[in-house]
């Protein structure tokens, strides 16, 4: 290389370029270090944004990824006032009760960080939505509150990569009230553990079907 050649790499090297070799006729072409590098985090970190799927559909993907004794899933019953909360175990056949959360418009971007949290501690996958499905085909406005407080969260950008599911929340409440009424609970107390069962009984209907679609499933094929 000659000495003017030198000087030309080396002016290059300061303004943070390199070169990079196309085997092509065009011969040798200048890339920009920090934008290879930038384009190379996007093309391999980049997460798709959270999105809603079948119930079914999360549930092979929980399988077919072989992650089943390690993802988890979270079950949410979600009112106007509180989010309860449950998490599976590592199998994925037990559901236990979590901690309640207050949901506010304006606080959003706080549970979504509650959220990550969770997901780091507990290595979860998906969620499981309590959805009060009504059986005239029209939507309650419950069910709006429920759809909107998804869409809130999506919105944030802090749950990207994950995955949830609507599962039929009828009278899981109902029979969750049903059995704390015995215990003479004070309101505030009761309203917490019924926040928590509930969503405890979202996600163990969810993971009682699956599991005897999956175990139908594996029969079929012996």
């Amino acid at each position: 290389m000659t000495g003017e050649g030198e000087e030309d790499m080396k002016w290059r090297q300061r303004k943070g370029y390199k070169l990079i070799v196309h085997f092509r006729s065009l011969g040798w072409c200048v890339v920009p270090t920090f934008l290879s590098i930038r384009l190379h985090r996007l093309h391999f970190f980049k997460k798709e944004q959270m999105k809603v799927i079948e119930p079914v559909e999360l549930f092979q993907k929980l399988c077919s990824s072989g992650a089943m004794q390690k993802g988890r899933l979270l079950g949410l019953d979600v009112g106007q006032r509180y989010v309860g909360l449950a998490v599976s175990d590592v199998t994925n056949r037990i559901a236990s009760p979590g901690s309640v959360l207050i949901r506010k418009k304006t606080n959003i971007d706080i549970m979504a960080k509650v959220f990550q949290k969770l997901v780091s501690q507990h290595s979860l996958v998906g969620f499981i939505v309590g959805y009060p499905f009504c059986l005239r085909g029209q939507s309650s406005v419950e069910a709006v509150q429920v759809r909107l407080f998804m869409e809130d969260l999506r919105s944030t950008g802090r749950l990207n990569g994950l995955t949830y599911t609507y599962w039929d929340e009828n009278y899981t409440s109902k029979c969750v009230e049903a059995l704390l009424e015995p215990l003479d609970l004070n309101p505030v107390k009761s309203k917490t553990i019924k926040d928590k069962f509930a969503a405890v009984g979202i996600l163990q209907g969810y993971l009682d079907n699956m599991n005897r679609k999956l175990k139908s499933r594996n029969l079929a094929r012996e």
